[in-house]
């Protein structure tokens, strides 16, 4: 599974970040998500399909 985060589209709202904190992180110095693991372990599929689709600008994909 693979993570993948379009950071123009990113308007950095952190909804994925309270969704998932294992993989996204809000840098508070530049307002900007990160992602802290492009890869992550199968048993984050929920939360982070959560995040996805909580993404206000549609800005997370999760790919297999």
């Amino acid at each position: 599974m693979k993570v993948i985060l379009d950071e123009l589209r990113c308007d950095a709202h952190g909804v994925c970040v309270t969704a998932c904190p294992e993989v996204f992180a809000l840098d508070d110095t530049d307002d900007i998500v990160r992602v802290l693991v492009q890869e992550p372990e199968e048993s984050l599929r929920d939360k982070l399909s959560k995040a996805a689709q909580a993404c206000p600008k549609a800005a997370i994909k999760v790919e297999d």
